[in-house]
């Protein structure tokens, strides 16, 4: 290959087949002892600019694809243990699980139910009987009964809710009392209760006889989906009549004294 200075100035390059081949970047250089001088610059902008890179900015985005990776791995985890579980699991037993701190998983199980809320996913992770659970969304209850039919749990009497809820607003309390309070004898219905596994035994009643005292379980927080007993609304919010509730409390203790 030889080297010919162009009419028009800069470098031409003519190869032993006779093509001339000539580059901008060339254009106004002049041969120097016989070689093309070649601009380093032009030739660096032909190639990839790898002295741009930030280093800074490249640990900043590999330290983000890590923390999408963990965010994800504790996302299925969380779902996995909730998917298998016939109970709400606490956030505690979910910490030990997946190793995290407990406001992480917190922060997980409420970011997870948003998501699921925001798709419109056909359940959610809901916050019941101090733990979670996985549970269909209200949206599709009228399809979760249509496929349930006739292998719905049997409801509960009117004499039961009216014991259920004399329980959860009064416990501790007792069988005499409960029968004092409604005016009928309760025994069969607190029987029942006790054995759909709605009440259970919290305590003695340090007077005479020392009675034993019923509570609910958390079974009556998951029939209502609610977190706590706190939850509960207030007698206020029902309209309940204060002095009817002193009234009810002296009718008891009478009866039961």
């Amino acid at each position: 290959m030889s080297t010919e200075d162009p009419p028009t100035g800069g470098l031409r390059l003519v190869s032993d087949e006779g093509r001339t081949i000539t580059h901008p970047s060339m254009r106004g250089r002049t041969p120097h002892n016989g070689a093309a001088a070649v601009d380093s610059a032009a030739l660096d902008d032909m190639g990839p600019d790898t002295e741009s890179i930030d280093p800074v900015a490249t640990d900043a985005l590999d330290a983000d694809l890590s923390a999408r990776d963990q965010q994800a791995e504790l996302f299925a985890a969380i779902e996995a243990v909730l998917m298998v579980a016939e109970e709400p699991v606490s956030a505690e037993v979910l910490a030990t699980v997946t190793i995290e701190p407990v406001p992480a998983v917190e922060q997980a199980c409420a970011q997870i139910a948003r998501e699921y809320a925001a798709t419109g996913r056909g359940f959610s992770i809901v916050r019941v009987a101090g733990g979670y659970q996985l549970q269909s969304a209200v949206a599709a209850a009228d399809y979760v009964e249509r496929f349930l039919g006739g292998r719905r749990s049997a409801r509960l009497s009117a004499a039961a809710m009216e014991t259920l809820a004399l329980v959860a607003y009064k416990q501790p309390i007792s069988r005499a009392q409960i029968s004092a309070i409604r005016g009928v004898n309760a025994d069969g219905v607190v029987r029942t209760l006790s054995d759909q596994g709605y009440l259970t035994e919290v305590g003695r009643d340090p007077g005479p006889g020392t009675a034993s005292l019923l509570g609910t379980t958390d079974l009556l927080l998951q029939r209502l989906g609610l977190d706590s007993l706190d939850d509960l609304p207030s007698l206020c919010e029902l309209s309940v009549d204060p002095d009817a509730v002193e009234a009810m409390d002296r009718i008891a203790a009478e009866r039961t004294g």
